[in-house]
């Protein structure tokens, strides 16, 4: 039996740090060897799709960059600002993304209680939830970044370092949000370990407040749209992502600064932010080794036994509003899992803040203009809108729809001894999900419509096909989530980033694309061949617009029942064969 020094802390930290990356190393590796063994296909779909749609966005990003080196002046200087605020926006994501991770790996997961258990130090296990905190929250960095910077370097004819500097850039930058998340985690669980999400809700809704204010400062930006007068007012309202104390301007300078060929600038950024990165990390790796272990005895002995203030109104409404179409068990579920949203402010303020921004720019539509183009523009339009709302709700249910029958973890046995049928059990997540679905996207895509003056037969097409999304989304992330549950973890977000949650987002988004090209093509080709100017009542009686939008109707009518009932029937297959 070994004995481990007491004088010696510097090489039992040095041995345990690396047996933990040996740890890592092996997880990996057996991960990765189980499933190119057992599940090939999976492997090779999910590739390909990855594939499919880092090539999408690609293109819309290369479309971008091109609008902005043909239509607006100083395109240089608005590359510069839209590189700022894209990296900004990113860093304020990163920093909660990796707080709220590290938090729960840290604090109420049951592999720290082990680790600390072993005769290793703090730093060394923080360390080791650090670098599993940072592959899980930035891998959608990278799928964003990579296909933009590309896009920009092809658009640009950008110099060769910019594509050698890239990479390395992304990988410092991530590190300084995850330093700052990290170093809030653990201060909130030494100085409040009761009012955590307290303090995440205080904290986002600053950020939510800060948001509204850019935005309500742009949509009063003086002068008409896409005039010089207007962007040099903007670029003015804009001005403080150009801060030089920020990462992002470091990130966005030195990138510009390397793509147009100037070497030694793009190298001094990049140092800059590599310095920086490293400092975040020490500076949270000594706030870990002071606090951890008196943070993690402060939030297990952390719990309370007041009274939570309950919304019993509500859920009485709820209850006399579906008694009669529901029956009562799946009401329970149904209320339970709508306690869970509206108590977890990780849920609901991610919903506001994605859905909110769609509103501010749905809202900002008259101010644009937009709705005295042509009748193509606004169709063209009206379906993009209609898609980006859908591919805010696929990030939603992948994110917390599909990993929540395998949150249920040790305690999932329960859901077996219910009396009712396992089958109504998942009708009852979907329920869930697709009425929180429909409410908050048929809102914007109306208000979207609204706002470019379309007809009515226009607008009750149109949610028509968002109430088939929604119940499209809301089946493939119950059903795939009942497939492919992971019952051993707690963290939903390492859940949703792990391979079943991946497949999850890509068959989401393949369903959005087939379901917005099988309406949205017919539209297009017809209002474009017109050439119409308005888009009437009248529309409706031509017999052309008849077959074109019955024909694209029935697509989506297919696509939407085959998303709905091949994945539920999958997942109540495995459900009712799960052992639990």
């Amino acid at each position: 039996m070994s004995v481990v020094s007491l004088g010696t802390p510097a090489l039992a930290a040095g041995r345990a740090s690396r047996a933990l990356r040996h740890l890592q190393f092996r997880l990996l590796r057996n991960t990765l060897v189980g499933l190119f063994r057992a599940a090939r296909l999976r492997v090779v779909v999910i590739i390909a799709c990855s594939a499919i749609f880092w090539a999408g966005l690609y293109f819309f990003f290369s479309q971008g960059f091109e609008f902005l080196g043909t239509v607006l002046p100083l395109s240089n200087e608005v590359v510069e600002y839209v590189f700022s605020l894209f990296f900004l926006s990113l860093t304020v994501m990163l920093v909660f993304s990796t707080g709220i991770i590290l938090y729960g790996g840290l604090f109420q997961s049951r592999e720290a209680a082990f680790l600390l258990t072993l005769p290793a130090n703090p730093d060394s296990v923080f360390a080791h939830k650090y670098a599993e905190a940072i592959a899980f929250s930035s891998w959608g960095f990278f799928l964003l970044g990579s296909p933009m910077m590309m896009a920009y370097g092809v658009t640009a004819r950008a110099h060769w370092t910019f594509y050698a500097l890239f990479l390395p850039y992304l990988a410092s930058f991530v590190a300084i949000p995850g330093g700052l998340g990290a170093i809030g985690a653990v201060l909130v669980a030494n100085l409040m370990p009761r009012r955590q999400k307290t303090v995440l809700a205080l904290f986002l809704m600053l950020i939510v407040a800060a948001a509204c204010f850019v935005f309500w400062r742009v949509w009063r930006t003086p002068g008409e749209a896409m005039t010089r007068e207007w962007l040099d007012a903007l670029l003015t309202r804009l001005e403080f992502s150009q801060n030089k104390l920020l990462p992002s301007r470091w990130l966005s300078k030195g990138l510009l600064d390397s793509g147009r060929g100037q070497t030694w600038s793009g190298l001094f950024y990049l140092m800059v932010t590599t310095a920086h990165a490293g400092l975040a990390y020490l500076v949270a790796a000594v706030v870990a080794r002071d606090l951890y272990r008196r943070g993690y005895s402060r939030v297990q002995g952390g719990r309370s036994s007041r009274k939570r203030a309950g919304w019993y109104a509500l859920d009485g409404a709820f209850h006399f509003v579906f008694g009669p179409v529901i029956p009562k068990p799946v009401r329970l579920l149904i209320l339970k899992d709508l306690r869970t949203f509206r108590r977890d402010p990780v849920q609901w303020s991610q919903f506001l803040i994605f859905f909110g921004l769609l509103a501010f720019y749905f809202g900002s539509i008259p101010r644009l203009g937009y709705q005295v183009q042509s009748a193509a523009f606004k169709n063209l339009l009206s379906f993009l809108n209609l898609g980006v709302t859908a591919l805010i709700l696929s990030t939603f249910t992948s994110r917390f729809i599909f990993p929540m029958l395998s949150l249920e973890g040790r305690n999932f046995w329960v859901l077996g001894l219910l009396p009712l049928r396992r089958e109504a059990i998942l009708w009852g997540k979907f329920a869930f999900a697709s009425g929180i679905a429909l409410v908050a996207t048929e809102t914007l895509v109306v208000m979207s419509d609204l706002m470019l003056e379309l007809s009515a037969p226009m607008i009750v097409l149109h949610v028509g096909m968002v109430a088939m999304l929604c119940f499209g989304l809301s089946g493939i992330s119950v059903g795939l989530g009942a497939r492919m549950p992971n019952l051993k973890e707690e963290d939903p977000s390492k859940i949703a980033a792990g391979f079943g949650g991946t497949l999850n987002l890509l068959v989401s988004l393949l369903f959005i694309v087939l379901m917005v090209a099988a309406l949205g093509l017919p539209c297009h080709w017809y209002f474009s061949s017109r050439k119409l100017q308005e888009v009437g009542a009248s529309l409706i009686s031509d017999p052309e617009f008849q077959w074109r939008i019955g024909l694209g109707l029935l697509c989506c009518f297919l696509l939407g029942a085959i998303a709905i009932i091949v994945p539920l029937r999958i997942g109540a297959r495995a459900f009712r064969e799960m052992e639990l």
